[in-house]
């Protein structure tokens, strides 16, 4: 490959392994050093466009999280040919994975999700013969999606990818001749920073539940005290209260779970019980149960930024009942039991984060002591300093 004389700003290149001269190219940003992927051809007109958006995001206005880009979506008024991207997701869709009824399905969490993404999966690329697909193009395209839609969005893509690439091993018309997975080596563009979603500080509780409508109290002390998800909190009906328990069946997971309730919630739910004729446990202003996660995510979404508190979110609460049960000694199965995690590894993190905190406690209450012999011993070096001064001072008086 040739590389282009005129000198471009924020380029980074890689070399390819095994090929000589060759370079993966990446547009590199100047403050986060964040590596974008491009065209490897930089004499191509897909590189001039791509470089040339991915300049001009610089100097343009930051992308509104909470403002959606329309998506195109396919209509179902395409045929696809075998081989192809769209026709590939069409037999995924008919698939096991997506049937209800079968004991192979994902979750319906799971499978509205992959829905929405195939969708635009299918409405992008649908044409395209999915054994063409290599590392840039999905590269690329990710990319796209992302400056569109969000860095999540663009993972999305990646992970359905990767799944259509895996499902069409078992079809002839998938004729991808030894190609391996062009998803494998490929860098996500969602950045976690190691905390995810915030735990709510006390401050942050106490101001979101004070002069707040009973009916968001309520359900932050639901999300909260149950450490549930919030498309499974909204579905929990008065049926599933025993007076000391509530049997929950997992959105995403599927697992079924029987969850006491610790006292602050406990004592709410009997008394709301008691006054209650409607189905559900949880409602919104208007007395109705609510929607779905994101109408529920939207309504204390709205009530934290009206308080200024962005940064926190409804899913941080499900992290506060992971603290709060690793900070009270639970074991990694018993957080288990109540969060309904699958694997260990959330758990291990609670844990984790309970033990650092405790012996960051512990080491800062040394550190104090430390500090304060330390002072002490000042103190007592410049008392006998004076001391000594003086003594010479009564001496050189009476000489």
């Amino acid at each position: 490959m040739t590389i282009m004389t005129t000198k471009r700003k924020h380029l980074y290149r890689k070399p390819v392994p095994l090929k000589t001269g060759s370079f993966y190219v990446y547009f590199r940003h100047p403050k986060t050093g964040k590596l974008t992927p491009l065209p490897q051809d930089e004499e191509s007109a897909a590189f001039g466009v791509a470089y040339d958006n991915l300049l001009a995001s610089l100097t343009a206005k930051p992308r509104d999280p909470n403002v959606r880009i329309k998506r195109n979506v396919d209509t179902g008024n395409v045929k696809y040919l075998p081989g192809t991207l769209g026709w590939f997701v069409e037999q995924y869709l008919g698939s096991e994975a997506f049937n209800p009824d079968s004991k192979k399905a994902y979750a319906k969490g799971t499978r509205d999700n992959y829905r929405r993404a195939l969708d635009l999966l299918k409405a992008r690329l649908g044409a395209g013969t999915l054994a063409d697909l290599d590392q840039e193009a999905v590269e690329v395209y990710s990319a796209e999606i992302a400056r569109q839609h969000g860095p999540s969005a663009g993972d999305d893509q990646i992970a359905m990818i990767s799944n259509l690439w895996q499902f069409a091993t078992g079809f002839r018309e998938f004729k991808r001749k030894g190609r391996i997975n062009p998803t494998t080596r490929i860098t996500r563009h969602y950045e976690h920073d190691g905390e995810g979603h915030l735990a709510w500080t006390e401050d942050a509780i106490e101001k979101f539940d004070s002069d707040c409508p009973w009916h968001l109290k309520f359900v932050r002390m639901g999300l909260h005290y149950t450490g549930q998800r919030g498309g499974d909190v909204v579905k929990m009906k008065w049926e599933d209260f025993d007076g000391k328990r509530l049997h929950v069946v997992q959105e995403k997971t599927g697992k079924k779970l029987w969850l006491n309730c610790p006292k602050p919630l406990l004592e709410v739910l009997k008394r709301e019980q008691r006054r209650t004729n409607r189905e559900h446990i949880f409602h919104h202003a208007y007395d109705a149960p609510y929607a779905n996660a994101q109408t529920l995510s939207h309504a204390i979404r709205n009530r934290l930024h009206d308080l200024g508190l962005t940064d926190f979110t409804m899913h941080g609460l499900r992290k506060n009942a992971g603290m709060e049960l690793a900070l009270a000694g639970c074991t990694v199965p018993e957080i288990m039991a109540v969060l309904g995690h699958k694997t260990p590894k959330m758990a291990l993190f609670y844990c984790q984060q309970a033990q650092q905190a405790t012996m960051n406690e512990n080491a800062v209450v040394k550190w104090d002591a430390a500090i304060e012999a330390g002072a002490a011993r000042k103190a007592a070096t410049k008392r006998a300093q004076f001391a000594v001064i003086g003594k010479l001072g009564n001496t050189q008086r009476k000489a």
